[in-house]
């Protein structure tokens, strides 16, 4: 009789037990992916400071955060997709676009993506949730792509 009950018991705790143990995993998913789209985006910032050309700045921020997979291809700003790199060169004011990038523009990029809990109820409740980081960093160096000149990427 009391292994019946303790298996009773064990039957209507462990739906919670599951609940509580998957919703931990996600919550270690998402503070994954907040530290990697903050880091994606410094790492794009830093390159930008060096190399204004745009493909190599959402390459290297996407190429930081790689088990996430962010899309390195998109071109909209912001990111129109579940994830994407978004590079923008502002006045020193940030009210206006600096075209053509030179030395006294701030670097503007921004790092998007989507997750979405594994967990069947947490996901339904709560849904995909957006992580998204800013790095506003000013322009040390000016390099344009042409010629023979190589620029870097730190």
């Amino acid at each position: 009789m009391r292994g019946g009950q303790s298996l009773v018991e064990f039957a209507l705790i462990l739906p919670v037990l599951l609940l509580v143990l998957f919703g931990v995993f996600d919550f270690g998913r998402a503070i994954y992916a907040y530290n990697a789209v903050s880091n994606a985006a410094r790492e794009g910032g830093r390159t930008a400071i060096v190399n204004q050309t745009a493909s190599d700045i959402r390459a290297r921020a996407a190429a930081q955060a790689t088990a996430l997979g962010i899309d390195a291809t998109s071109t909209s700003c912001p990111p129109s997709g579940p994830s994407g790199v978004c590079v923008e060169f502002k006045n020193a004011a940030l009210t206006s676009a600096c075209t053509p990038a030179n030395l006294g523009c701030v670097a503007v990029i921004t790092v998007k993506y989507s997750i979405t809990p594994l967990t069947p109820i947490v996901g339904s409740i709560v849904g995909p949730l957006t992580i998204s980081s800013t790095t506003k960093q000013a322009v040390e160096s000016l390099c344009t792509t042409g010629g023979s000149v190589t620029c870097p990427i730190p």
